[in-house]
């Protein structure tokens, strides 16, 4: 949106980091094989640790530790440790992935968002140009105005935007399912 005032974003980025990139975020599932995808189903039922119950868990894998012997033998103190200790180290890679997440994200936003405010204001000025008979400038407005109807832009959430995602989303966690599928 180099032409407009409000301009945040003048990047080009070359096809040969994307690459690296992808090369990079695939060596770190290499790293992490046993990383898995949930159902949506799964996030919202599964009993999750959180800032009050944090203890307790310690709590309880304390006394497990010391009374193993009045544990049943299915319980596996040793397995517990190992998921509480899985869940804490991953916690900071969480973290830093989310953030670089929500920093793509907002960007890819931010960049599409600049291009889209831009051919809106192309789009009208092409209107006025067709409105002040300005040769070829009808052809143009017109061509757009089908195009801008056509598709009923939108600038809310649910735009098409959003639904690109969507469905983008739901190519990742069939990915997700099949690297489950490996790990296993």
């Amino acid at each position: 949106m180099k032409n407009v005032e409000n301009n945040r974003l003048s990047v080009t980025v070359d096809p040969q980091v994307i690459t690296e990139v992808k090369n990079r975020i695939e060596e770190i599932n290499t790293l992490l094989p046993f990383l898995t995808g949930l159902t949506k189903n799964e996030r919202v039922t599964l009993p999750k640790i959180n800032r009050s119950n944090k203890v307790f868990v310690e709590d309880a894998l304390d006394s497990m530790r010391k009374n193993g012997d009045i544990l049943p033998n299915f319980i596996s103190v040793e397995e517990v440790e190992k998921d509480y200790a899985l869940f804490n180290e991953l916690k900071s890679l969480a973290l830093d992935v989310e953030e670089l997440s929500r920093k793509v994200s907002d960007t890819r936003m931010l960049a599409g968002s600049e291009a889209f405010t831009t051919s809106l204001l192309a789009y009208k000025m092409f209107g006025v140009a067709a409105n002040s008979g300005v040769a070829g400038a009808e052809a143009l407005y017109t061509r757009l105005k089908e195009r801008f109807n056509s598709t009923a832009i939108q600038t809310t959430d649910t735009s098409v935007e959003n639904q690109t995602d969507q469905n983008d989303q739901s190519t990742d966690s069939t990915t997700d399912g099949q690297s489950s599928a490996t790990a296993s």
